[in-house]
């Protein structure tokens, strides 16, 4: 493998690619395969009709086999036909992980409208901004989640009694292109996903059911799934992840246990619900597997064949660590959501080489391109931005044609296709896998969801005492990502941090709303005038407690446990102090649950966490 470059030093103003060079990289995109032309419901029906009888989903006590979850989701799909949903349209689904999120996502699909999965853990305020800008013909919801959507569009409200009453007189059988009006075809979309935006409001993604369909075959050739083959559904409705969590087993046969609404969050319930259901497969973002290989019982997932990893880079001490405690094969994926889940793919080694992660290669009918500014390809070995192209590209941004036309260019290798600027920096090895550097703009992965910095910084902004600001990422504790805010005062104002991060909390989800807030006299810059962001200090260490100090052994273990995992001295932490308030996150919660364990026997969920998130609150439960 040969040295970064600088591809202008390589070439200036000449092809970059030697003869040889572009014979390679042709090579590793040659990657076309025949793949059915189907829909996802058509996928699905045919599962049913091969095997009706067999277990297709569960949660808790609901179960349902292939023909049960196949009637039930027509019966739903008649109901939102009648309401007028159509091919073009969009059904959002405000639903908590469930039997009936599942059953709910088929039926949408059936109809011929696309789904729009809307994270019910997101703010009210996010919920109504994605609901205003997608315009979504019709929402699925429950009676306890109706009082948080906020929308002109027709409500579905799944278990009232009326609606129960029309499922039940409904017919059960498989909606025809004459019942849907329109035909349904591969080209249609399939579902839309909302990601963070630069310009301050989020932005949806729409993807096309060939799109979906040939990541979900070239998954089933990587890891055939079938009889017997368990695949736990544990991913926040807004990951694209989710998308192939519901449709791949169903398409393969295999059953999907779903997992509590906030089951992901906690590493103990997955390790004993892995155990107990005989997970064969399930999904990972690096940050939340390194969390769960942190349980001590972890090792007894025997049932496990494969994990898949994706969502942020894989450090190669992960993989070694994950290899030395699980039997299993790790899979790792990278793809964008503008891409249909994953577009490349690499079983790790269970001996990795140090070094950069490595993401594998292209998927089936999928294409890379290592580009330089000018949009020449680079050879093997050189760095530049990495673009895709191929089937399994998104049809673009909803309502968005400026933005759509901005990120899926023409492609100058295959006239009269599209490929998509990743803003990722990456470079091709001598062997054909693809090395993942990063990201060359302001937009980050924090737990495996992307967020745009301008974003946040749009938010804290919107603050009337606030004249400046910057969102960064820092990693002062290896392994601990933090978002951190800093903020230049408007003329004699002195900002509330407190109602900042309150308000930001009602509009953003958790995981972009800052752990800590930084104020400064002005920003640092570089010489020619643009923000300089490695001189941006590291937040400030509270010093002085300013509530009770810890009594008892409990409550002097938390404190030492809190200190610990938020990189804060003892004497700044009081009894009264909440973890999430002073810099926590779920990932660092479970640590601390994780240690608690190791120390007490006691065993506390990380739902109690949320609820209970106090020094003496804990103590108590601990009691």
């Amino acid at each position: 493998m040969t040295d970064i470059l600088d591809p202008v030093a390589v070439a200036d103003g000449t092809e970059l690619l030697s003869a040889a060079d572009l014979s390679l990289i042709d090579g590793w995109n040659a990657t076309g395969h025949h793949v059915p032309t189907a829909t996802l419901p058509e996928l699905v029906q045919a599962s049913a009709a091969a095997h009706p009888d067999r277990p297709a989903v569960r949660h808790r006590g609901t179960r349902l086999s292939y023909a049960e979850l196949n009637e039930r989701a027509n019966r739903l799909a008649r109901l939102l036909i009648r309401g007028g949903a159509r091919r073009g349209d969009i059904v959002a689904m405000v639903l908590p992980r469930s039997v009936d999120y599942i059953v709910g996502a088929l039926a949408v699909v059936k109809t011929g409208a696309a789904y729009l999965p809307v994270d019910t853990g997101y703010p009210v305020d996010r919920i109504t901004q994605v609901l205003a800008d997608a315009r979504p013909a019709q929402v699925l919801t429950t009676t306890a989640l109706a009082d948080s959507v906020h929308s002109e569009a027709r409500l579905l409200v799944l278990d009232e009694e009326s609606t129960l009453h029309e499922l039940a007189q409904a017919d059960p059988t498989d909606p025809t292109d004459a019942d849907r009006q329109l035909p349904l075809t591969p080209d249609n979309p399939a579902y839309v996903l909302y990601t963070s935006g630069s310009t301050g409001r989020p932005k949806g993604v729409v993807v096309a059911h060939k799109a979906i369909t040939n990541r979900l075959h070239h998954m089933q050739s990587e890891i055939p799934l079938g009889a017997g083959d368990r695949l736990l559904q544990k991913t926040p409705a807004g990951f694209d992840v989710t998308v192939r969590e519901v449709f791949w087993p169903l398409i393969a046969g295999a059953e999907i246990v779903v997992a509590d609404p906030d089951g992901h969050r906690d590493p103990a319930y997955l390790v004993e619900t892995i155990t107990a259901e005989s997970i064969t497969v399930c999904h990972f973002v690096p940050s939340g597997l390194k969390v769960f290989l942190q349980e001590p019982e972890a090792a007894g997932c025997t049932s496990l064949r494969h994990v898949v990893c994706g969502g942020e880079a894989l450090p190669a001490e992960l993989q070694a660590w994950f290899a030395s405690v699980l039997e299993a094969r790790l899979l790792n994926v990278y793809g964008p959501t503008e891409a249909a889940v994953d577009v490349t793919s690499m079983f790790c080694p269970r001996n990795p080489e140090p070094g950069p992660v490595l993401i594998g290669r292209p998927v089936w009918n999928t294409r890379l391109y290592v580009l330089d500014e000018q949009r020449r390809q680079v050879p093997p070995g050189v760095l530049g931005e990495l673009y895709l192209a191929g089937v399994q590209l998104a049809e673009g941004y909803l309502g968005r044609p400026d933005l759509t036309a901005e990120r899926f260019v023409e492609d100058p290798f295959v006239p009269g296709e599209r490929m998509y600027r990743t803003g990722d920096l990456a470079r091709w090895r001598a062997d054909g896998m693809m090395e993942f550097f990063g990201r060359i703009d302001h937009q980050v992965k924090i737990r495996g969801f992307r967020v745009e910095l301008d974003e946040i910084e749009s938010a804290v902004l919107r603050e009337p005492e606030v004249a400046q600001a910057a969102v960064i990422v820092r990693e002062d504790v290896p392994g601990d990502q933090r978002l951190v805010a800093y903020l230049v005062p408007a003329a004699g104002a002195v900002p509330d941090v407190r109602r900042l991060r309150e308000r930001l909390a009602r509009e953003l989800p958790d995981y972009m709303v800052p752990t800590a807030f930084v104020g400064l006299d002005r920003l640092p810059l570089t010489p020619n005038e643009k923000l300089d962001r490695t001189a941006l200090p590291r937040p400030g260490r509270a010093a002085v407690r300013t509530g009770r100090a810890p009594r008892g052994e409990a409550e002097q273990l938390l404190v030492e446990l809190f200190a610990r995992f938020l990189d804060l001295p003892e004497d700044g932490i009081g009894v009264a102090d909440d973890f999430f308030a002073l810099g926590g996150n779920s990932l660092l919660a479970a640590q601390v649950l994780g240690e608690i364990r190791k120390s007490t026997g006691v065993r506390l969920r990380l739902n109690q966490a949320f609820r209970t998130p106090t020094v003496e609150a804990l103590a108590a439960q601990l009691a």
